[in-house]
């Protein structure tokens, strides 16, 4: 039974109030808060279901939004050990009734912090730095809190990074402006603890928002980055990289955009939205050029800091806005062949896909992280692109979430 919570025009928000009968799917949770923390949705349902369940989710996407009848999707590409996975954890602080210090994710549909100790889809590295740390902050008193109800208070959020092959970590403090007390000797005795810790930063967010992280940051002690691979490409990863979630699930997320792309060693390829230049160092240079276009200046820095880690002397990376720039290169006589799309969660705007089609495009490869923004923009794309193949990847398990590679090929 369920009980409405809340009404929209085209859809509503309910609880489960009572269970009349168990779905064979339904099994039990490992997670102890399994039912009060928001951090995942799905321990309670067999993997392989979840599976079933999040290629059903993209299709009725597909059907609702899209507006495609019959439309083949490639079974999902599963993960081969569901457990443990995230690479990075930003949980927020707050103090629970006797005073002390916690973090953990909210209680669903509250900012109320639910402590926990294990997370089973943190990696474990990243359960036992949080576990230190706390165990540290609850030893000097004078360590304040952020309340965001009279935006008081020190502690805002931790954030933590690890490299899954490298075995390294960084983390975070995320705080108001105000004086940290004791803060190079907590950093100090962080990285004696925890040999695994490359580094301590400290990064400012003073406003009164939902962003997580401030546009100011200070090295507290070790260095400010870490380094992982895909594959057999390096990367550094700064705290406010942009790294795919779950490290070893991403090589089978990039095999499938390889595989797709289907290379020549002629072709010039855009990456549209590229990071720290994951997606265009991870492909097998056989190609002419590939160009990364990124708007965050620091993360085209790194990406070329990447490119050159790995040798890759026809990769290049500019800073610009993917409407623009994609015209620029067309002008200058190196017409793209391929567009590869990884945008976030909003999707691709109109102006964005009329420049692809203006610009008569061949190939797109479109990395897409939400179901219905993605059939929104496939609907439109479909006047005058062909959609070879789908392919759900699952980078999330436990979690609704869904990654899927589509190939469009344009029309005759």
């Amino acid at each position: 039974m369920i009980e409405i919570t809340k009404e929209k025009k085209s859809y509503a928000h309910g609880k489960s109030i009572k269970r009349l009968n168990d779905s064979e799917a339904r099994i039990e949770a490992k997670c102890e808060i399994f039912e009060d923390c928001g951090g995942c949705q799905w321990q309670h349902i067999d993997y392989e279901k979840q599976k079933e369940f999040k290629e059903e989710i993209l299709r009725e996407s597909l059907e609702r939004i899209g507006k495609f009848d019959e439309i083949n999707i490639e079974p999902i590409k599963g993960v081969d050990y569901p457990w443990f996975y995230r690479n990075k954890s930003v949980i927020p602080f707050q103090k629970n009734e006797d005073g002390e210090i916690i973090a953990g994710f909210y209680k669903r549909g509250t900012h109320q912090v639910v402590d926990n100790h294990t997370c089973y889809i943190q990696h474990q590295l990243i359960n036992r730095i949080k576990r230190y740390t706390l165990k540290l902050l609850n030893q000097y008193k004078s360590i304040t809190v952020y309340d965001e109800n009279d935006l008081t208070g020190l502690l805002r959020h931790l954030h933590i990074r690890v490299g899954v092959c490298t075995n390294q970590a960084l983390l975070t403090f995320i705080t108001t402006e105000k004086e940290f007390p004791h803060l190079k000797e907590i950093a100090k005795l962080l990285m004696n603890k925890i040999p695994e810790l490359t580094g301590v930063v400290r990064n400012i967010n003073d406003k009164d928002t939902n962003v997580l992280m401030g546009n100011k940051s200070y090295l507290i002690q070790g260095e400010d980055y870490i380094y992982d691979y895909i594959g057999k490409r390096k990367y550094k990863i700064t705290q406010d990289s942009f790294f795919q979630i779950n490290t070893m699930q991403t090589k089978k997320l990039y095999d499938t955009v390889q595989e797709d792309i289907n290379l020549t060693g002629e072709e010039v390829i855009v990456d549209a939205y590229s990071g720290i230049g994951s997606i265009a160092i991870y492909l097998d240079d056989n190609y002419k050029d590939i160009i990364g276009i990124e708007s965050n200046e620091k993360a085209v820095e790194d990406s070329k800091h990447n490119a050159s880690m790995n040798n890759l002397d026809n990769c290049k990376f500019i800073s610009g806005d993917v409407t623009e720039q994609i015209p620029n290169l067309i002008n200058k006589d190196n017409k793209p062949d391929v567009v590869i799309f990884d945008p976030p969660r909003s999707g691709l705007n109109d102006e964005i896909i009329n420049t692809v089609i203006d610009q008569n495009i061949k190939k797109i490869i479109y990395v897409s992280c939400n179901p219905t923004t993605l059939a929104r923009d496939l609907k439109k794309l479909n006047k005058f692109y062909n959609i070879k193949t789908l392919q759900p990847v699952d980078m999330f398990p436990q979690t609704y979430h869904i990654e899927t590679v589509v190939k469009l090929r344009r029309k005759s």
